[in-house]
């Protein structure tokens, strides 16, 4: 849906061009008082990833300039600028120089997540979540991860590193590991090509079989400063560890998935332990 709307530019000389333009309906919201607390740039950032999943903008489709930004929003262009940087590094936008600001062309939504679910405002729907990989290389040292795959018996154990970005409010950071012998595809495809994939709906449908049990172990520990830069944390401050373990049968591990969660007023969302 648009409004129609008038944009006024101020001249060198201090007239005002006025521009015919559409504002989305993704900014009426902005034109509204404000009593939430949640900073301007964090409304900004909410309203034109908004658009974009409703397929407002679509991938590959230009947003409007900064300018026209500042316009629909009534926010100043720090504001503006600063939504667009986290947008960017989220992986929902890419800047051309000289050309403007692009949809992605790959998303990084997560699509159906198991785990990483958070309650949305209104209680029965989730927030929606972005994936990006940070490293993919073999699991070394010691870890919790060595209790549910035989190295001895030949597993090769591969860990793939990753943040995941929870309704532009915070960023849980994970690791999650599986044997390449029995799911070698999460080695062999390119890195870029792993955000945004749910890999345990990837895992069942390239295996085919289900997987038919889950157990989820929840603790809270201090984060070391590597897990604390990636979920902004300050470091050696407690958060949510979240461990779960992906089962075919009762007893053979599939995969095994480390999440490292802050501090958040979000509930969050535990499935049942066996799967459908």
């Amino acid at each position: 849906m648009l409004m129609n709307t008038s944009l006024r530019r101020s001249t060198p000389a201090g007239g005002q061009i006025v521009v015919n333009a559409e504002r989305p309906a993704v900014f009426d919201q902005l034109h509204r008082p404000n009593y939430s607390g949640i900073p301007k740039y964090r409304l900004v950032l909410n309203a034109i990833a908004e658009g974009i999943e409703s397929g407002h903008w679509k991938p590959g489709e230009r947003l409007p300039t900064e300018d026209d930004l500042v316009q629909m929003t009534s926010y100043s262009l720090g504001t503006v600028q600063r939504a667009l940087r986290i947008l960017v590094d989220q992986g929902l936008v890419v800047r051309e120089h000289g050309l403007g600001t692009f949809v992605a062309q790959q998303q990084l939504r997560i699509q159906d997540p198991w785990h990483c679910r958070f309650l949305a405002d209104d209680g029965v729907g989730f927030l929606p979540v972005y994936s990006t990989i940070i490293s993919r290389d073999y699991a070394s040292g010691e870890g919790e991860w060595q209790r549910y795959f035989d190295t001895a018996a030949g597993a090769q154990v591969i860990l793939i590193e990753r943040t995941i970005n929870v309704g532009n409010e915070f960023e849980v950071f994970t690791r999650f590991y599986v044997d390449r012998n029995v799911f070698p595809s999460l080695w062999d495809t390119p890195m870029e090509k792993l955000n945004g994939l749910n890999f345990k709906k990837q895992i069942t449908q390239e295996l085919n079989v289900p997987v038919t049990k889950i157990d989820h172990f929840v603790a809270m520990e201090p984060f070391d400063p590597t897990v604390a830069g990636y979920t902004k944390t300050p470091p050696y401050a407690a958060g949510i560890a979240l461990q779960v373990v992906a089962c075919m049968g009762q007893e053979r591990c599939i995969y095994y998935q480390k999440f490292f969660i802050p501090p958040t007023k979000r509930v969050l969302s535990i499935p049942d332990q066996l799967t459908d």
